[in-house]
């Protein structure tokens, strides 16, 4: 897994940039999705095959998954909510995508299979008195599911980190080598649900209510400055989250004061132009053949730098 994997990860798995991420997929950014009403799942899936007795363990790893607990007329709906986080395009991604939802629809399957073969606590009407088990058809016992059971939905979204366009595809249909087109009305399709900062108008970040939103624009503009985008807020202060996401994906080296949760971008802007400018000087002295206690003497008067910061410029950025 690459940096920028890992990072998304650790990233998304704050609950209100998760919510902010699907509350733009799903209601163009109105905040319906409450964060507070997100529960964390194990992204374990394994398969059980039924039937004969086998089992065969399949593991597959969603980068995060939660079950939203939504609330439509004073009723509880549930819907698991999956994000797969992208550094690249991944080319096998509608095939991906379709194996992990499959693999959370039969798990529930299961799940369903083996809460009738518990004693149900309400009595209901469909309980043997005798054994304390629900009672089931025999179409019922064998697929281990109810006529009238209800699976709970389960929507994932392909978030890619990178201000380069997706270009594999986007559906399974574009993974088939079909001639005969009327064959693929028997194939069911799977596309996938994709936010890519490239295709995103600048207007439409707005939408996002997090920092989310300034995120997904520095990738955007990763290639062409994103620095500039940040330099836009120069005089707000974001969460500290966000901006150790951007140095570390966005090759940014913007300063964090590790005692304080939000960042002045004012003054992390102007310690990052100084951090520039004291590395411009020290390759400009070094082009001139000026010795290293030169160029340090020169960029401490210059800049009001300690020695130390000076040097640790010269064996990291400057190299």
């Amino acid at each position: 897994m690459g940096v920028i994997d890992v990072e998304g990860k650790k990233y998304f798995s704050n609950v209100k940039y998760f919510a902010d991420l699907f509350n733009y997929l799903l209601y163009g950014g109105t905040p319906v999705i409450d964060p507070k009403k997100l529960t964390e799942l194990d992204t374990d899936l394994i398969v059980t095959p039924y039937g004969n007795g086998a089992k065969v363990r399949v593991e597959k790893y969603r980068d995060l998954l939660r079950l939203w607990g939504a609330y439509m007329d004073e009723t509880a709906a549930y819907v698991m909510l999956g994000a797969e986080l992208q550094g690249t395009t991944n080319y096998a991604m509608p095939v991906k995508k379709g194996l992990y939802d499959m693999i959370g629809y039969a798990n529930q399957v299961e799940e369903a299979k083996k809460s009738y073969q518990k004693k149900d606590e309400k009595n209901d009407s469909q309980e043997d008195n005798k054994t304390g088990k629900i009672k089931l058809t025999s179409a019922e016992f064998l697929s281990g599911f109810r006529n009238g059971d209800k699976l709970i939905p389960i929507i994932t979204v392909t978030v890619l980190l990178s201000g380069d366009d997706w270009d594999g595809p986007e559906d399974l249909y574009g993974m088939l080598d079909v001639k005969d087109k009327r064959l693929l009305k028997f194939v069911p399709n799977c596309p996938i649900n994709l936010i890519a900062p490239y295709r995103i108008p600048d207007s439409d970040f707005d939408k996002f209510k997090t920092d989310v939103g300034l995120v997904l624009k520095a990738l955007k503009y990763e290639k062409v400055g994103a620095y500039e985008v940040l330099k836009e807020l120069t005089y707000e202060r974001i969460d500290r989250k966000t901006v150790e996401f951007l140095n570390a994906v966005a090759n940014l080296k913007l300063g964090l004061n590790e005692k304080e949760d939000q960042v002045d971008m004012f003054k992390s802007i102007q310690d990052h132009n100084t951090k520039m400018m004291i590395i411009g000087a020290i390759k400009h002295g070094r082009k001139r053949g000026d010795s290293d206690d030169v160029i340090i003497a020169d960029a401490m008067e210059m800049f009001d730098v300690t020695r130390e910061y000076v040097l640790e410029l010269m064996k990291t950025e400057a190299a």
